[in-house]
C-alpha cells in the first residue's frame, strides 16, 4: 500500500547566531528550534531568557567547551550561540488589499542576488514598519540562512512573499487600488522625493549592476530615482531602500509625530 502524500508544505531548515539575532527566535516561540548550541559560561550563557529556556527545553541545548564550539564553528561571530530551527518564513500568495482604504506600502526587490544585501533590505523594510517584502522566485538570493542572519531577526516581524512572477502581481495589485513605483535612473524619473507615496504603493527596486529587469519595469506607473552628487554613480541598493522608505515613513506619518 502506497504512503500518503503529506499536503503539509515542507519545512526549511535554517540557521541564525549571535545573542540578539537568536534572543529574538527564541522569543518569538512560533518556530521549531532543533537545537540551540551554546558555549558554557560564555557571553550567551549568563542571559536569563536563555537560561528560562535551558530549563524548559533542556534537550534541545546543547552546551560545549569554547575549543570545541570555535571548531565547530569557524569563522563567524557567533558571540557563543548558535540556533538550527525549521519553519516556513515565507509566503507564497499576498493578501487582497481591495476593501483597504488605508495607507499600504509593500517593497518588491527584484534583480537583488546578494544576500547581504537582500538581508539589509529586509531588516531596513521592518524598521520602517511597511506591510511587506515581495522577492521574485527567481532573480534573486531567496530567503537563505546567511539573508536571515544579515536581517538580525527582522524576518520574524515582516511578511515576507516570495512570488513566480512580479508583473502578475503588480497587475493584480493595480486593480486592488495600488500605484507601482520604479526606482530606475532615467530621463522620465521623478526624484524620490518628489512624489507622493500616501495611499497604496509598491516601491520597486533593482540590483546596482542590473537594477529592474526591463519587463518588470514597464510595468510599473511611473518611475523616481536618487540623484548623486558625489563621483560615484550609484548607492548600494539597501542605502537606496532606506531613502526611499524613511521619506515614505515622513509623508505618511509626518502628522503623527507631536
Amino acid at each position: 500500500m502506497k504512503k500518503k502524500r503529506s499536503l503539509k508544505p515542507p519545512q526549511e531548515t535554517y540557521s541564525v547566531y549571535g545573542l540578539n539575532g537568536c534572543l529574538e527566535i527564541l522569543n518569538y516561540k512560533k518556530l521549531r528550534i532543533l537545537s540551540v548550541d551554546v558555549i558554557k559560561e560564555g557571553l550567551a550563557w549568563e542571559n536569563k531568557l536563555l537560561q528560562d529556556y535551558r530549563h524548559q527545553f533542556p534537550e534541545s541545548v546543547k552546551i560545549f567547551r569554547k575549543s570545541d564550539f570555535v571548531n565547530r564553528y569557524q569563522g563567524i561571530r557567533h558571540q557563543g550561540i548558535v540556533i538550527n530551527f525549521e519553519g516556513k518564513l515565507i509566503k507564497d500568495s499576498l493578501p487582497n488589499y481591495s476593501n483597504s482604504s488605508e495607507n499600504i506600502c509593500l517593497l518588491a526587490v527584484d534583480n537583488v542576488e546578494d544576500p547581504q544585501n537582500l538581508g539589509q533590505i529586509i531588516r531596513t523594510a521592518e524598521c520602517a514598519g511597511i506591510d511587506g517584502v515581495v522577492i521574485p522566485l527567481h532573480n534573486s538570493a531567496g530567503i537563505t540562512s546567511t539573508v536571515l542572519q544579515v536581517s538580525q531577526g527582522a524576518f520574524l516581524h515582516l511578511p515576507i512573499y516570495v512570488v513566480p512572477n512580479l508583473r502578475n502581481v503588480f497587475i493584480d495589485l493595480k486593480k486592488q487600488g495600488f500605484w507601482v513605483i520604479g526606482f530606475e535612473n532615467s530621463l522620465e524619473a521623478k526624484q524620490w522625493h518628489q512624489i507622493s507615496y500616501e495611499g497604496k504603493v509598491v516601491c520597486v527596486v533593482g540590483s546596482e549592476g542590473k537594477g529592474i529587469r526591463p519587463l518588470v519595469l514597464q510595468t510599473c506607473d511611473f518611475q523616481a530615482t536618487i540623484s548623486m552628487y558625489g563621483k560615484t554613480n550609484s548607492l548600494n541598493v539597501s542605502a537606496s531602500v532606506s531613502a526611499i522608505l524613511f521619506e515614505r515613513n515622513r509623508q505618511v506619518h509626518s502628522k503623527e509625530i507631536v
